[in-house]
């Protein structure tokens, strides 16, 4: 009777970090095996080794039991670009802030496997890259003639297809690049194909937009209407929504994870416990306003227990960000329908990071530091801060031309009638002025008329 192939889990802790080491030991064919799993900061648990030993067991007992390949054991540049970048994106998944993770698979999943799954890694180089590029901006245009038509192409889930910009395009090359470094790294590529200005297509620089305070003071007002005016849905909260992103910088994902025991009405403050950087968690100093909008809207809530989200659905449930993006647009759609019966020029496209960035940019032209600033919004990177602060200097000194400029035009003290009507006339003046003025040995121009001998 064949033995029944049998374990076991071994722990040991890492000298120099504390770190606990899962491991495995099994037989196969009369050999020891032993495979390492990974550490305790890894995600690994004893519970979770027995699962693994006895998936490896049980592969031993049918016959199939094969190591699982390494780096050492298999050469990079033989794998399939398949293969590669699903062991890269699993060990580095988990360094990646949720949001970034789903576009990361987005962009494999839809686009770079579709293409490169099949090639090894070897095989990738300059022309296959920059066929891959010219075959998303063809089927962009084939998406994009399909819509004019009026036959628009159809997803995977029926939807009808967007064409995929410049700079989208350019987000998967930047992707591809990263992936191809590590084979870089590891010698099976002598470069990155990927890498290099030639390899992406030009994208325009997106204008971000900021509002003018009288623009945002007239969002929170119609806000503030419609909340008053639309019964059935009155409990959305535009108006204070508008103003904790305008005139306090939360970001969208800020706005709907915040809780009213986040809400320190006392010393006018939120306490942002949930980010999506370390910088992030903070407290922003309110002004007197937003506490006055966050005080009414809780009375309007009425009887709230602390651990209710500020801005909840009916169900209780916290808003997403497209749900917020929804209501500011409905909102914004308002304002500008108003403004047109004023005949006043619409806003600008207004999405919840142009209430943001619109906050930092009054901060920065009512005189607050850089690092302050830095703080209320939590940058861990000034480069943000910057680049607003760039804008608000040119804004500022823009109106300091215009005021100058207007005030030249409004001199009284030059009269029209000393102004020559010929230029020419003017540099004849300007030029016997100068002549008469001038000490001896000096031409009019400045050059001297001295001989030298």
């Amino acid at each position: 009777m064949e033995k029944r192939a049998r374990g076991e889990i071994r722990v040991h802790e890492r000298v120099g970090d504390g770190k606990l080491t899962f491991s495995i030991r099994f037989r196969v064919n009369g050999r020891r095996q032993c495979v390492t799993l990974g550490t305790d900061a890894d995600g690994w648990t004893y519970r979770k080794a027995e699962r693994k030993l006895e998936d490896a067991l049980a592969r031993v007992r049918a016959g199939i039991w094969e190591p699982e390949p390494t780096a050492a054991t298999v050469n990079v540049g033989d794998m399939t670009f398949h293969k590669f970048a699903s062991r890269w994106w699993a060990a580095r998944k988990g360094e990646l802030r949720p949001n970034t993770q789903l576009d990361y698979e987005w962009r494999l999943r839809s686009h770079l496997l579709p293409f490169f799954a099949d090639y090894a890694i070897s095989e990738i180089d300059i022309a296959i890259v920059d066929s891959y590029r010219e075959d998303k901006v063809i089927e962009r245009e084939r998406v994009k003639a399909a819509a004019a038509a009026g036959h628009p192409l159809k997803d995977k889930r029926g939807q009808d297809r967007v064409a995929m910009g410049n700079e989208s395009i350019n987000k998967t090359l930047v992707l591809l690049a990263n992936i191809l470094d590590t084979a870089v790294e590891r010698g099976a590529l002598p470069s990155n194909p990927a890498r290099g200005k030639r390899r992406r297509l030009r994208a325009p620089r997106p204008q971000r937009r900021v509002l003018e305070p009288d623009e945002l003071n007239e969002l929170l007002a119609v806000g503030g209407k419609m909340d008053r005016d639309r019964r059935r849905d009155r409990r959305i909260g535009r108006r204070p929504m508008i103003a904790v992103m305008g005139k306090a910088g939360l970001r969208v994902s800020e706005l709907c994870q915040l809780r009213w025991r986040a809400v320190d009405i006392h010393h006018e403050r939120l306490v942002i416990e949930q980010a999506k950087t370390e910088a992030g968690k903070r407290e922003v100093e309110l002004t007197l306003d937003v506490v006055e909008e966050l005080l009414a809207w809780r009375a309007a809530r009425g009887d709230v227990h602390m651990d209710e989200f500020v801005f909840a659905t009916a169900s209780g449930q916290p808003r997403d960000k497209d749900n917020v993006r929804t209501i500011l647009g409905r909102v914004v759609k308002r304002a500008n329908e108003e403004r047109e019966r004023r005949e006043l020029i619409p806003l600008p496209p207004v999405v919840p990071h142009t209430l943001r960035r619109t906050y930092i940019s009054l901060m920065l032209e009512a005189g607050a530091p850089l690092h302050y600033v830095m703080d209320q919004v939590g940058h861990d990177d000034s480069k943000t801060t910057l680049e607003i602060y760039a804008q608000v200097q040119k804004r500022l000194s823009r109106r300091h031309v215009k005021r100058a400029f207007e005030e030249l035009l409004a001199d009284s003290s030059v009269s029209v009638d000393v102004i020559p009507a010929d230029p020419r006339d003017k540099m004849s003046d300007r030029a016997q002025r100068t002549s008469e003025t001038a000490p001896p040995g000096r031409r009019s121009n400045g050059w001297s008329t001295e001989v030298v001998h």
